[in-house]
């Protein structure tokens, strides 16, 4: 049995040579040694084309490493998007590349990047500056979006390739690769790429590096985005810090003077706009803060009652709605509260 290239080689050579020899004494053993000459030079072929796919994942693997490595030294979010075609094109061998972004049933070309000039090149650029593709059912990027998985176009421009039409005439384009962008299981963007111009087609050793270099990016920008996160509140909670620093400094620095400050009456704080209201005129009405003033002062239900002008059963009334509203279990403990909020 065939293992490798090499002994396919030694298969075929001894095969051709016992052919151009003679040693095969009638033509049924002839065709049969030619038939296992075929099959054996099939067998070479497809282990030629194996190893040489397999040298080239290999490659872009290890390329693919270094342009996410060059990726994670750029300072936020913007920068990556702005990059990140450039890179892929740079350790993949694309011609062109672009990243968009999902948004709703939309996808938006966001930075296209052209390793070479070509004429169709300016058309291409200028179309996508405002293009806005909805996300319509049989659309390659639709069944990225739903399928999660990269896909090889071969024939763009065929009628049934479920492709955005306008776009692939404009850009010219007569094969493509494309792999969505997501961080999480939801899909945020797109990239696309081609080989325009290279004189060749992508196949799907270019489909399967595109998704490596997606999946490794998609995990980049989530980094990228927390720590954009992490930043702006730090910012705001050190700005709220410092805002509560200088308050407690200005009221620490502000100078005492010496004066008679009388306090206006209750009903001239409440009828003046923008005017403190006590914290006890918020939780009793005002028969229940003049019972709990007395209570305050050690007065009994009995003397609250002669002084109030009201029956003893009224102020005990009164008493239990106002530990009932101050939360409290006794009268002592309603008076602390007062004395509390009467500080406040």
């Amino acid at each position: 049995m065939v293992r490798d290239a090499a002994t396919a080689a030694a298969e075929r050579d001894r095969l051709a040579k016992d052919v151009r020899a003679g040693d095969a004494h009638d033509a049924a053993a002839l065709a049969a040694r030619l038939r296992e000459l075929d099959r054996l030079t099939a067998e070479l072929r497809g282990a030629s084309e194996a190893s040489h796919d397999g040298g080239r994942r290999t490659r872009a693997l290890i390329a693919i490493n270094g342009a996410i490595g060059r990726l994670r030294e750029l300072d936020g979010t913007a920068a990556l998007i702005e990059q990140v075609p450039a890179e892929l094109c740079r350790c993949c061998g694309f011609t062109r590349a672009m990243i968009s972004r999902v948004e709703g049933s939309r996808w938006i070309p966001e930075v296209l990047h052209l390793a070479e000039a070509a004429p169709e090149n300016d058309a291409f650029t200028s179309f996508i500056g405002d293009l806005e593709i909805p996300l319509e059912h049989m659309l390659v990027e639709t069944e990225l979006v739903r399928r999660r998985i990269p896909v090889l176009v071969l024939d763009p421009a065929a009628r049934n390739a479920g492709t955005f039409r306008n776009l692939v005439d404009v850009a010219g384009t007569t094969s493509y690769v494309a792999a969505p962008i997501m961080p999480t299981r939801r899909v945020i963007g797109f990239l696309h790429a081609d080989r325009a111009g290279q004189g060749s087609e992508v196949d799907a050793v270019d489909r399967d590096t595109l998704w490596a270099f997606a999946e490794h990016f998609g995990l980049l920008f989530e980094r990228a985005v927390i720590v954009e996160r992490l930043e702006r509140q730090r910012a705001e909670i050190h700005a709220t810090l410092m805002a509560a620093a200088d308050a407690v400094n200005a009221l620490a620095e502000e100078e005492l003077g010496l004066a008679h400050h009388e306090r206006p009456p209750e009903h001239a704080l409440a009828a003046r706009p923008g005017a403190r209201v006590s914290p006890l005129a918020t939780l009793l009405s005002a028969r229940e803060r003049e019972v709990l003033e007395l209570v305050a002062s050690g007065a009994t239900n009995v003397e609250i009652a002669a002084q109030l002008v009201i029956a003893p059963g009224t102020v005990k009334s009164h008493v239990k709605r106002i530990m009932r509203k101050l939360r409290v279990s006794n009268r002592a403990e309603a008076v602390a509260r007062y004395l509390q909020l009467t500080r406040r």
